[in-house]
């Protein structure tokens, strides 16, 4: 028997004592850390931060009908993360990389083929992959909900598989074959395999804060990842080429060959040649907004619809202007489940109010119906639901 139990998604910060968890909490392991019900008191959300997260679901009398949709489900997204976690722990056991030349790592990677395969070739890594891909080609829209991927845990992980969901929903709204869906899925997921190779201060450095010794190190992960892709024979060449060009820029600015890209729908042409890879093109757009929404390295998140404007600046130079706006309209400005304030509505006594995204819109991505549960003063009210589609004047600001 389904049991729906009444949450919102709330930042770690703005979580008090009193507040009951309303969703399991689960290790990148996918072993269960918290259970829905229980109370999260300051240790517990000490330890949370702690572990990498930023969001829980909490139980709010009144949501009750909220279901965020969910491109994938949660435990495919764990028995994924799982796979990638273990699977990249032992990698790093066999890459203890510290500042050694490019020569002596392309070394390192013909020596470890043999961890490197039984990765990349694991059944049960297989295995999730496939049930993720037949649970989005089953689904008969395509909504991708940022909230509901995976913002827990190990950073690197969690990063693979969001980029992973958001490659294969943009996949899906192309109408990929199941064979595409897998190639894609298999080079979104491997994108960043050759960070394993590269030093960890460096990689868990911010952008701007390397110098030009580190940024050369970094960008060499592309290359890593390639060789130890192209040397498996269950990884495909377009697959491989997804870790080799998911940087590389539409015009010809990126790394590391600066090739281009002719920002044309990612449909199969075999008389395209020396361009982008159409996976590589998607991959990067995904990569681009899952670390706009998410931050990584210490960088805060911003919400989505910040997020997507930005990917829009960078379309036609940078990245791949149809799959941006194909991206753009999958994407809810304000997803089920998301909490929000209001900044403007036709009564002046809702503004400060604060609410839950109830349902998405379909026909009008900005128009979502929603909850008001929380006064301006923190204090809960009875649930008042409206339609934004057929009220106007309210103007919502997403809480992150």
């Amino acid at each position: 028997m389904l049991i729906c139990r009444p949450m919102v998604r709330y930042n770690l910060d703005e979580v008090s004592d009193e507040m009951v968890l309303g969703e399991n909490i689960f290790s990148p392991n996918g072993d269960l850390l918290l259970a829905a019900g229980f109370r999260l008191s300051e240790p517990f959300r000490k330890r949370l931060r702690q572990l990498g997260f930023i969001h829980v679901y909490i139980q709010v009398f009144g949501t009750e009908d909220v279901v965020p949709e969910q491109v994938v489900s949660e435990h495919i997204q764990r028995e994924i993360a799982s796979a990638v976690n273990k699977g990249t722990t032992d990698l790093r056991h066999a890459f203890n990389v510290r500042m050694e030349s490019s020569t002596h790592i392309r070394k390192m990677i013909r020596q470890n083929r043999q961890h490197l395969n039984k990765f990349l070739s694991s059944g049960n890594f297989l295995g999730a992959v496939e049930k993720m891909i037949d649970e989005i080609l089953s689904n008969p829209t395509v909504m991708l909900n940022m909230e509901t991927l995976k913002n827990a845990g190990q950073e690197l992980f969690s990063h693979a598989l969001n980029v992973t969901v958001i490659s294969m929903a943009i996949g899906r709204k192309y109408r990929f074959s199941y064979e595409e869906m897998k190639q894609l899925a298999l080079g979104a997921i491997n994108a960043d395999i050759g960070l394993i190779a590269v030093p960890e201060d460096v990689r868990k450095s911010a952008p701007d804060a390397m110098d030009d010794y580190g940024r050369e190190l970094y960008k060499n992960h592309t290359l890593y990842g390639y060789l130890m892709l192209s040397q498996n024979h269950t990884i495909t060449p377009t697959s491989a080429a997804v870790a080799l060009q998911h940087h590389e820029h539409q015009d010809g600015s990126g790394y590391p060959r600066g090739i281009k890209g002719e920002n044309r729908p990612p449909m199969k042409d075999l008389m395209r040649k020396g361009v982008i890879h159409r996976f590589a093109e998607i991959v990067a757009v995904a990569d681009t907004f899952d670390t706009l929404c998410s931050g990584r390295n210490g960088n805060a998140g911003i919400d989505v619809r910040e997020a997507m404007k930005r990917l829009i600046e960078l379309s036609g130079q940078v990245l791949n202007s149809d799959i941006v706006k194909t991206l753009a309209s999958i994407v809810p400005t304000f997803p089920t489940g998301a909490r929000f304030r209001i900044v403007e509505a036709p009564s002046s006594q809702l503004i400060g109010y604060f609410g839950v995204v109830a349902k998405t819109n379909e026909e009008n991505l900005e128009c979502p119906q929603i909850i008001l549960y929380e006064s301006k003063n923190r204090q809960k009210i009875k649930p008042i639901f409206i339609d934004l589609a057929l009220h106007s004047g309210f103007q919502l600001e997403v809480v992150l």
